[in-house]
């Protein structure tokens, strides 16, 4: 392959062949334009160069039109099985949260905390994800207004460890304990202060190392509680690092268990996500790259590739700029090509809101395509 520095990147060209971090990860397809997002994030993180075999063109190289059609009755009925599906999800991600809210809030008055009750929840949730995981990963789409995030972090980080390890094919009880230890995994939060955890302001110091207690509080709090030693080290070790650099050990590589480095991957793209009293959130497809970044220095690899390919390079859920200039949500991951998901066009290129969004298969020939995810500000400036 050849090496093309990033400086000769141009913005909204193509590439005939896939494009390359590194001789493993594909950084793009040939029906994936260059963003100028994109070229400026490879610069700040010091890429100098690109690994391709092909050559930059100024339209995309689309796959054949016999492979990419779908006919419009079978996109219908996905349509019509896709809101029915997501009428579930929601209503088991509110009951999950309430079930979040209930639980922490017990344990904070009386130090009661159900395991039992928790895992049913659990096998609930791993129900889903194996029956209809592009459903629950659109979790985005299901705001739930709180004052303390843990309640919706700790919901958002058991939906994407279960994806991830339902990718890997981690057998039934090995699944209901990474989605305990992933709902579980902040229990240590709840023994500090809330002006600490829940400050709006950079903390200090001392506040730091405070916060940073929550990791060997929560192992202690499962352990009381009977938990197998897989899922409190989860609680004491999701913060763990695979280069080292991580607390309260310092512990690196595969000294990390399984459970921590998954959790470790989630928890950070949540928080990058998400809305906090302290920060603006980031898009997904931003969050993605960021992770990536850090892959075997921060981040497991394995979990990074398998939540990509689980939430897709245009994450489920995410707002999207398509090729005509209409809006839409990012609705269905596309196995046979995961780069063109299936999304739910919301908004014409007038930006005048469409009564019954439609369904749509991206990049067919001569079809429509996206171009960018919608920066967080973008989203918020359409009140959705």
């Amino acid at each position: 392959m050849k090496e093309i520095s990033v400086l000769e990147l141009q913005p909204d060209h193509y590439f005939d062949s896939p494009v390359y971090l590194d001789d493993n990860f594909i950084l793009l397809s040939p029906d994936t334009p260059l963003t100028p997002e994109l070229i400026q994030r490879l610069k700040q993180w010091g890429y100098e160069q690109v690994l391709s075999e092909g050559q930059p063109t100024e339209a995309p190289a689309y796959i054949s039109s016999g492979a990419a059609n779908t006919s419009t009755t079978s996109v219908l009925d996905m349509d019509i099985r896709d809101k029915q599906q997501m009428e579930e999800a929601k209503k088991l991600y509110y009951a999950l949260v309430n079930f979040a809210l209930e639980s922490f809030k017990r344990y904070r008055e009386d130090n009661r905390l159900y395991i039992p009750q928790t895992s049913e929840r659990i096998k609930l949730l791993i129900d889903m994800v194996k029956t209809s995981r592009d459903a629950i990963l659109r979790y985005p789409e299901f705001v739930y207004p709180s004052e303390n995030y843990m309640y919706v972090h700790s919901v958002n980080s058991a939906i994407l460890a279960l994806a991830i390890g339902d990718l890997m094919k981690l057998p039934p009880h090995r699944m209901i304990e990474l989605g305990l230890a992933a709902f579980l995994h902040d229990i240590g939060m709840l023994k500090l202060p809330d002006a600490v955890y829940l400050k709006e302001d950079s903390l200090t110091d001392k506040e730091l190392q405070i916060v940073r207690a929550h990791t060997t509080l929560g192992y202690k709090i499962l352990k009381s509680f009977s938990v197998s030693e897989e899922i409190a080290l989860a609680a004491d070790e999701h913060h763990e690092r695979i280069d080292g650099s991580g607390y309260p050990k310092g512990l690196s590589g595969d000294k990390i268990s399984l459970y921590s480095r998954i959790i470790g991957v989630v928890c950070s793209y949540d928080a990058i996500t998400a809305k906090r009293m302290f920060k603006s959130p980031k898009d997904a497809h931003a969050a993605l790259m960021e992770l990536l970044k850090e892959r075997n220095t921060k981040y497991d690899e394995q979990a990074i590739r398998s939540l990509i390919i689980c939430v897709s390079a245009y994450p489920l859920g995410s707002l999207v700029l398509l090729s005509d200039e209409s809006i839409g949500r990012v609705a269905k991951t596309n196995p046979e090509s995961p780069r063109f998901p299936f999304v739910q066009v919301l908004f014409d290129k007038e930006r005048t809101r469409i009564s019954e969004p439609l369904l749509i298969k991206t990049v067919e020939k001569d079809g429509i395509s996206i171009r960018r995810c919608l920066a967080p500000k973008e989203a918020e400036e359409l009140d959705i």
